[in-house]
């Protein structure tokens, strides 16, 4: 089970045209200092979350798992995992995890797939956790995208998510940014740099100044 050669195609299109941002490159970078320090963290931020001391015999839907954190995360308090992404590099990231922490494991699958993709998430069956952190608003369809996922919940089971707020001009602001981002080579510098002072810098000296 899995994206289709036509799927795949499409995602590559995509990313030459500018139409989408290459997260699996972002997330090849966070894996390469990810510390057990984080982990931990990540763990201990799941369950406050869920409310839960761990996830034994509870199975958990990862959709759009990125880096494979938070599927680790699950696997290791002791859930049945699932995960899937559209994008091939972040499936590659999650495998990556799983061959660290869990190599050959049958109850951590890792696949590449879509929230838009019905007939592949027909195929997976329900859930008692369905899990999806900052993802569904990057589909271009969010709304049938929260549908498609709300259905693979488990009567009883929790759908946990993470969207954008609507900020008004400014997530109109930040939206025209990252398009022209995506679509034009020549604006990134630009954009780094008008956004720096700002975006970096001042976080910078807040956390220098109070000692984080």
């Amino acid at each position: 089970m899995g994206l289709s050669e036509a799927s795949i195609n499409q995602h590559k299109l995509e990313i030459l045209s500018g139409e989408r941002f290459q997260f699996g490159e972002n997330w090849k970078r966070f894996l390469g200092a990810l510390t057990e320090q984080q982990i931990q963290a990540a763990e201990k931020s799941l369950k406050d979350m869920l409310g839960v001391k761990d996830l034994r015999e509870k199975s958990f839907l990862d959709v759009g798992s990125g880096s494979g954190l938070l599927s680790l995360v699950a696997r290791r308090l002791g859930a049945r995992v699932h995960s899937f992404d559209y994008d091939p590099q972040s499936v590659a990231c999650t495998i990556e995890l799983r061959r660290l922490y869990f190599h050959n494991d049958n109850r951590w699958i890792v696949e590449s797939g879509s929230a838009l993709d019905e007939e592949y998430l027909k195929g997976l069956g329900t859930f008692d956790i369905v899990y999806s952190w900052g993802v569904l608003h990057h589909t271009g369809q969010m709304w049938q995208a929260l549908r498609n996922v709300h259905s693979l919940v488990k009567p009883g089971g929790q759908l946990f998510i993470a969207i954008y707020n609507d900020q008004g001009w400014i997530s109109t602001y930040w939206k025209c940014v990252k398009t022209a981002y995506n679509r034009n080579p020549a604006f990134r510098v630009a954009a780094i740099l008008t956004h720096l002072p700002h975006e970096i810098i001042a976080p910078l000296i807040v956390r220098i100044i109070t000692n984080r």
